[in-house]
């Protein structure tokens, strides 16, 4: 999965504390595929545009590419820290 430099520009902007604690872009990357990963599609387009959800985040992807972000104030999409911790060790990456 690509993750666009737009994507991560925003991810600083609206998620400056999780970004803070990063050490590459290598890591925010990670943190974005992560949330793809285990957040919860809630629409997709005609044209094959998938709006998936992480908490108050929500990732644009298309064609195996994430194109945008934007946060969504109005809904909550809960993932337990169980489940990230889990990913992280299926990946091999300790995060904090």
């Amino acid at each position: 999965m690509k993750v666009s430099n737009k994507v991560i520009d925003k991810y600083k902007e609206l998620c400056p504390h999780s970004y803070l604690k990063c050490d590459s872009i290598t890591d925010v990357e990670f943190k974005i595929k992560r949330a793809i990963v285990l957040g919860c599609q809630i629409k997709q387009d005609d044209n094959g545009e998938k709006l998936i959800q992480y908490y108050y985040n929500c990732f644009v992807v298309k064609d195996n590419n994430v194109i945008d972000m934007f946060k969504n104030m109005n809904e909550y999409i809960e993932v337990r820290e169980k489940v990230k911790n889990a990913y992280n060790k299926l990946e091999g990456k300790l995060l904090v």
